[in-house]
């Protein structure tokens, strides 16, 4: 590890600055599971100065730029000109066979002369074991840039604050009254087919792999954004984007109720629709286009939605499951999952989203509680959503979570077929 840490400062390479920032921000961004990726660092300083030039720096890049234009590698070049990859486990040997080519190329040099040209065995390169080296590949690129972790905030804080941060600035301006308006008139005439989209939830089968319970059908909000309102904040004002998505109930309603996809109906469903919405009229037409043998359907219900009128969930509740729905509580966070209990308020499911601050409490006796809290609203009725990582599923199993949804079990799933 003592290559990285004590690099040869000669400014050659523009991009270094930036470069090694982009590498802190990308290494804090995996502190929570930085086994899901390999590293490697290509020591080009150590060349002779005719192989360390612009032609070196070039052709370094090149071997690798299959492996970056399918996002299976990342490169970063440090001021020194040499090149940190960092890759996914699964493409090790298509690394080692980008750097034949490059110690193929170099083959003249004095460094490889005098030493092996194996691609693991030589002074060109440095391979990191993740498990053991990730906290020195941390404060070597903390030291690169001149940014020490500050005291008392965890990496999982700071990329916490990063994401938030960023939300913030993506966001754009509150929704107002006339924007509502506008919005609502124009939802009203435009296809939402092209914004729907489906995400199984699943469940792990005894070999491991997946096995989708259901599908949640849902309208992309942010992509319904860009191209009704570009730079609007739909979510800022709670009740104006409340009343929005009751126009885009009745919109998405009408659209599943031309029973256009038949595996929905077989397989079973979920849609995401507001308390107001069960007890309205289109719910009722909605509710007649599906026969009870149509397959498993849950009805999504978020939790501040619940308990703005309780009274009136409790009536909806009651009505949904006499003709046969299933009620999920959605819009559930570590911190309000205490009140979201499924038993008391007689709901099949309860959607817990996934954050940071999950994996943080791994190990504390906060964990042991919330894992108590799991198991008390009994196997099965805790779906964790947005898992978007192994790690995230891995934790949520742990605390006793069986059903999981997100961009990992679509890749997965993707896999499988």
């Amino acid at each position: 590890m003592s290559d990285a840490e004590a690099p040869d400062f000669m400014l050659t390479h523009p991009l270094g600055e930036s470069h090694e920032g982009r590498l802190l921000n990308d290494l804090r961004a995996i502190a929570m599971d930085p086994t899901q990726h390999g590293m490697l660092r290509l020591h080009i300083s150590r060349l002779a100065e005719s192989n360390r030039g612009v032609d070196g720096c070039r052709a370094a890049e090149t071997a690798f730029e299959e492996m970056v234009r399918t996002r299976s590698a990342r490169l970063y070049r440090l001021r020194n000109a040499d090149l940190m990859v960092m890759y996914e486990p699964t493409q090790a040997d298509v690394v080692e066979k980008c750097l034949m080519k490059l110690l193929r190329l170099w083959s003249a040099d004095p460094l490889l002369v005098k030493f092996k040209a194996d691609p693991r065995k030589n002074k060109i390169t440095s391979w990191f074991d993740m498990s053991q080296d990730f906290q020195k590949l941390i404060a070597f690129a903390e030291k690169q840039v001149g940014d020490e972790t500050p005291a008392g905030k965890t990496l999982q804080e700071l990329v916490a604050e990063r994401e938030v941060a960023k939300a913030n600035n993506e966001r754009g301006q509150p929704m107002t009254p006339l924007g509502l308006a506008r919005a609502e008139e124009a939802l009203a005439r435009v296809d939402l087919s092209s914004f729907t989209r489906r995400q199984a939830i699943c469940a792990f089968v005894e070999d491991g792999k997946p096995e989708p319970v259901f599908t949640e059908v849902f309208v992309s909000i942010a992509d319904l954004r860009e191209t009704l309102m570009p730079g609007t904040d739909f979510a800022a004002n709670p009740w104006l984007f409340q009343r929005m998505t009751q126009t885009l109930d009745r919109r998405v309603m009408s659209q599943m109720s031309r029973k256009e996809d038949k595996s929905l109906l077989r397989d079973g469903f979920s849609v995401n629709l507001n308390v107001a919405t069960l007890l309205s009229e289109e719910f009722l037409t909605f509710d007649d286009n599906f026969a009870p043998s149509s397959g498993d359907i849950v009805l999504e219900v978020r939790l501040e939605d619940i308990f703005a009128d309780l009274s009136a969930f409790t009536f909806a509740r009651d009505f949904v499951h006499e003709r046969g729905y299933r009620i999920c509580i959605d819009g559930v966070t570590y911190k309000t999952y205490p009140y979201a209990d499924s038993n008391r308020l007689g709901v099949a499911y309860a959607k817990l989203m996934w954050t940071q601050d999950l994996a943080a409490m791994m190990g504390t006796e906060r964990a042991q509680q919330f894992k108590d809290l799991i198991r008390e609203r009994r196997r099965g009725r805790t779906i964790l959503s947005r898992c978007d990582s192994d790690a995230s599923v891995r934790i949520g199993s742990q605390l006793g979570i069986t059903l999981f949804q997100g961009r990992h079990l679509d890749t997965l799933l993707r896999e499988k077929s």
